[in-house]
């Protein structure tokens, strides 16, 4: 991941910027009235809104083989629009993470909501190898 800095450096004042476009979200992996997931067919970004729970922690862990079957490397998930996950969804994505593990990979989440960042450090999921929790919403 490339960080760039506000002031002096790589990318600051008088610095050049790479030109930066956020992924384009072409592939619908689920559509539900309770979630939906896009994916980027060209980048190895899903966005999902709505909720996640027992009832579609299946739907999730498909639409995660899908994404990771179109692209190598990390996985990156916005959940800006995940107004509520559960134990069955977050166990979901802990699967994916030690998976994506064991080739090298990693599981990045973003946008987690402080429901979500601290349902993950109750449990101890935050020490699951290949899962990384960045982008943390403020409360």
């Amino acid at each position: 991941m490339t960080v760039w800095r506000i002031t002096g450096g790589e990318g600051g004042p008088g610095g050049a910027r790479p030109e930066r476009t956020a992924p384009r979200y072409d592939v619908v992996e689920l559509d539900t009235p309770l979630l939906r997931i896009e994916g980027a067919a060209d980048t190895p970004w899903l966005r999902m809104s709505g909720e996640v729970d027992v009832s579609n922690a299946n739907d999730l862990k498909r639409a995660l083989r899908s994404a990771r079957a179109r692209v190598d490397g990390d996985l990156h998930i916005d959940l800006v629009g995940v107004d509520f996950i559960d134990v069955a969804g977050l166990r979901t994505l802990t699967v994916a993470a030690r998976d994506l593990a064991g080739r090298d990979g990693l599981l990045v989440l973003h946008s987690v909501t402080a429901h979500i960042d601290k349902l993950v450090r109750l449990i101890g999921w935050d020490a699951v190898p290949g899962l990384e929790l960045h982008c943390r919403l403020r409360p």
